[in-house]
C-alpha cells in the first residue's frame, strides 16, 4: 500500500534521540547512534517527530509501506 510515512536522513541525524522520544507509537529507535524507522506499520504518519528534530533530518514521503497497525502499537 502506498502511504505517507516518515523518512530519516542519516547524514543530517545527530543522534540526539528527541524524535524517538516524540514518537508515541514507538516506530523510531536509536541504532548505532542514529535514529531509525524500526517498523513501517508503527508509523501513523502524523509526524509528531518532525518538530522534535533539531537538524531537519525527518521528512515525509509517500512510498510502499505496511498499513499502520493501531492494535500492535
Amino acid at each position: 500500500m502506498i502511504r505517507k510515512i516518515i523518512r530519516i536522513d542519516e547524514e543530517k541525524c545527530n543522534g540526539c534521540g528527541l524524535c524517538a522520544k516524540a514518537c508515541h507509537e514507538g516506530a523510531i529507535g536509536m541504532v548505532n547512534g542514529k535514529a531509525k524507522l524500526l517498523r513501517d506499520d508503527y508509523c501513523d504518519g502524523l509526524g509528531d517527530c518532525l518538530p522534535a528534530c533539531p537538524t531537519g533530518a525527518i521528512s515525509f514521503e509517500e512510498r510502499e509501506a505496511k498499513e499502520y497497525d493501531e492494535v500492535a502499537v
